[in-house]
């Protein structure tokens, strides 16, 4: 079976699906049978700063069709070229696009991962009216196009036949995992990553993007709660602002402005700081140093942050809406996402018990050694080789 495999979403544009469409290829390269080939189409002018493509062909198999090929391409992810179809198909026995912007008019076999239903359920997340138009129409258009479509949870899987029920019989659920860089990090980095942004012993940590389903402001208003606490002197914290620090981190869209100027309005310049653009290579490390991760997103379409941040041992608190109850099991604490009162009571009761802390850093780190990315890869071959065949 030769694949196509499409990933020039490996790039920095893309943080969470480029990710995705990494580890998923790497896996699947161990995986391959003697007649099997994986050719991996990259974008050659793509920013890329996260991945090393070379570790998918160290180690391509000496026999038959056997391997891992990376194709160069001048078609980028969002060029005509894709929408028309023209990219390579010759001698391709199936394409997987990890992404709803593909070839629609692609003549052979073909499967596409859909995350979320985001573009149906909160559209707002996505700017513009036009942007949710569009995003809404080639999403349907990949449903339609594909012979099988992949998925990352069971909550995934039931928004997507809720509004394609025609698509039902062809969703599989294909869990994510987590890098083998998310681990718990040796003192002296968490000392470094201290150093490098200038982070208090304790702190509570939010890693992910300011997009408006995250919730980021509902997370401010419930930081607002618990410096009030903090200051009556509840809790173990000291009313201190340098041991009251919420540090939100990750990706800062200007589009979405609120949780920035909810901070201003409630005054807590310094009891909430915005890290923008985390380096990746930092991430393991912060998120081994928080004293709490939290992470009140409305809807995930699984929940990855909060994965990487139980891998690397942080106590995690956490939305019990959509994918992310099947994420977390029983290894943190689920929240009503839309309640800042039960965030906060939940982070001060976290914050405020060094043994319940220590008891869910084990939890933490028990659940997230269930997911492998070896076990997905498994999964979307077997799809692959069902879709193949028939």
């Amino acid at each position: 079976m030769r694949i196509l495999f499409d990933g020039r979403v490996i790039q920095d544009h893309f943080p969470g699906i480029g990710r995705y469409a990494f580890n998923l290829a790497l896996a699947l390269r161990d995986l391959l049978r003697p007649n099997d080939a994986l050719d991996v189409l990259v974008a050659r002018s793509a920013k890329n700063t996260r991945y090393d493509l070379n570790a998918l062909t160290s180690q391509t198999a000496q026999s038959g069709l056997a391997g891992v090929h990376v194709i160069p391409t001048d078609a980028a992810v969002f060029s005509p070229q894709t929408a028309l179809g023209q990219l390579p198909a010759s001698k391709i026995d199936l394409a997987h696009f990890p992404y709803y912007i593909r070839p629609y008019v692609w003549r052979g076999a073909s499967v596409t991962t859909v995350y979320d239903m985001i573009p149906f359920l909160m559209p707002e997340a996505l700017g513009s009216a036009r942007a949710r138009l569009t995003v809404r129409l080639l999403t349907a258009q990949a449903v339609r196009a594909s012979r099988a479509i992949l998925t990352i949870s069971n909550a995934s899987r039931d928004d997507i036949a809720r509004f394609f029920p025609s698509a039902k019989n062809k969703i599989t659920v294909t869990p994510l995992a987590h890098d083998a860089m998310f681990c718990p990090q040796p003192p002296a980095e968490i000392e470094r990553i201290r150093a490098k942004f200038g982070l208090p012993e304790r702190f509570t940590l939010y890693i992910a993007s300011n997009k408006p389903h995250k919730n980021l402001v509902r997370l401010v208003e419930a930081w607002k709660e618990l410096v009030g606490y903090w200051v009556l002197g509840k809790g173990d914290q000291q009313p201190t602002t340098n041991n009251q620090q919420l540090i939100i981190a990750g990706h800062y869209d200007p589009r979405f402005p609120e949780a920035k100027t909810r901070v201003k309005e409630l005054g807590l310049k310094q009891n909430v700081r915005f890290i923008e653009n985390v380096p990746n290579a930092d991430m393991p490390a912060l998120y081994s140093a928080c004293a709490l991760f939290v992470y009140p997103s409305l809807y995930e379409g699984f929940g990855l942050t909060p994965l990487e941040a139980m891998a690397c041992g942080a106590p995690v608190i956490c939305s019990n809406t959509s994918s992310m109850p099947e994420v977390m099991g029983e290894a943190g604490i689920l929240v009503n996402p839309a309640s800042p009162n039960e965030i906060a009571q939940a982070c001060l009761r976290v914050l405020g018990d060094e043994a319940l802390r220590g008891q869910l850093r084990a939890q933490s780190l028990a659940r997230a050694a269930q997911f492998s990315w070896r076990k997905t890869a498994e999964e979307t071959i077997g799809v692959y080789r069902l879709v193949a065949s028939g």
